[in-house]
């Protein structure tokens, strides 16, 4: 029996290292957080976004963009925080899967990473968008509605913390060219004059009139100070 009395402290230790471990756990439980992922191909970005699609479940609650957060996490329905930064598309997949398979109908499952682009001015549907990277500008500005004036595509602008980009996209509009091969980064604009946006000629013909009636008065008040003094004489 003497071999035996540091047994049982010892399982009691162990028991209740093994409780605090769980306890923190349970507390963690809404912020999971995902190991480092050992392949190299990560294509989820802070601050971008993630598309997912369960498929052919067409009414699935996953069927949505999900915000990246500028430290990589995304917050996904009853999981929490998940560092998706650190993850491939594999086990971004295989994660939705394992988390939701009582509430998948399927177990197909389309993850892709999207980036944000702005559509300002004289578009006709002018938001913010979330769209593939390798879309083309023709593409998102067709998610757009298409600009409003005729030549609205040759006046558009490709714009970066308040820069121009480009003097002329209307080549790479018209060419097809992927966002990634133009060099689009996450949060640049697109903007195009709207047809109701004032102009300085639009300024000067309202003020005009103003300008004629104030002109006639005083060119009548004149004419008659100056026959005022004729008649004086």
């Amino acid at each position: 029996m003497k071999r035996f009395r540091f047994v049982y402290p010892l399982i009691l230790f162990l028991f209740l290292v093994n409780s605090s471990l769980f306890a923190k756990s349970k507390a963690l439980s809404g912020y999971i957080i995902q190991p480092q992922s050992t392949n190299s191909s990560t294509p989820f970005k802070a601050s971008d976004g993630i598309l997912v699609d369960v498929f052919p479940d067409s009414n699935s609650f996953l069927n949505r963009v999900f915000q990246i957060d500028d430290r990589g996490y995304a917050e996904f329905p009853l999981a929490g925080k998940v560092n998706v930064a650190r993850m491939s598309e594999k086990q971004l997949i295989d994660f939705i899967r394992k988390t939701y398979k009582i509430w998948m109908k399927w177990p197909n499952v389309y993850v892709k990473p999207v980036v944000r682009v702005s559509l300002l001015g004289g578009f006709t549907k002018p938001g913010l968008y979330y769209v593939d990277i390798n879309s083309s500008l023709w593409d998102i500005v067709l998610e757009a509605g298409g600009p409003l004036k005729e030549d609205g595509v040759y006046e558009m602008h490709w714009q970066r913390n308040e820069d121009d980009e480009t003097e002329d996209i209307t080549k790479l509009f018209e060419s097809g060219t992927s966002l990634r091969a133009m060099g689009f980064k996450s949060g640049d604009q697109i903007w195009t004059p709207s047809p109701d946006a004032r102009t300085i000629w639009d300024t000067f013909g309202d003020i005009l009139p103003v300008l004629t009636f104030a002109t006639s008065i005083w060119l009548m008040y004149n004419t008659y100070q100056r026959d005022q003094i004729i008649l004086a004489r």
